[in-house]
């Protein structure tokens, strides 16, 4: 099982508009969010909102079959996730259509 965590900016005034699209993604797209999940190899994915002196974080730990979920992802065309893709984008200005580079890990600590 492969470990990732990552974050991305939210605007100041952008974070309420997150925060719907997370309880969408939560509630009445959870079906589709995990159908999606299935698809590109991942098996846990949590959020954290983190203030910060600039505004708000979205922390993301994720766990996954392999390191191509970023590629997967982004080869990923179904309406679903297409429609996830243009919500980030219009709510964080992120394109998740290219791929990001994941964080390097620098410590995996376990009791």
């Amino acid at each position: 099982m492969k470990k990732f965590a990552y974050s991305f900016p939210i605007p100041i005034g952008k974070v309420n508009e997150w925060l719907a699209f997370a309880e969408e993604v939560n509630t009445t797209k959870n079906k589709e969010f995990t159908e999606m999940h299935a698809r590109v190899g991942v098996t846990k994915e949590s959020w954290y909102l983190q203030k910060t002196r600039a505004g708000y974080d979205v922390v993301i730990y994720t766990e996954a079959k392999s390191e191509k979920i970023v590629e997967n992802f982004k080869n990923d065309h179904t309406e679903f996730s297409n429609w996830f893709r243009n919500q980030v984008s219009k709510i964080q200005g992120i394109e998740l259509n290219e791929i990001i580079e994941m964080p390097k890990l620098v410590l995996d600590w376990k009791e």
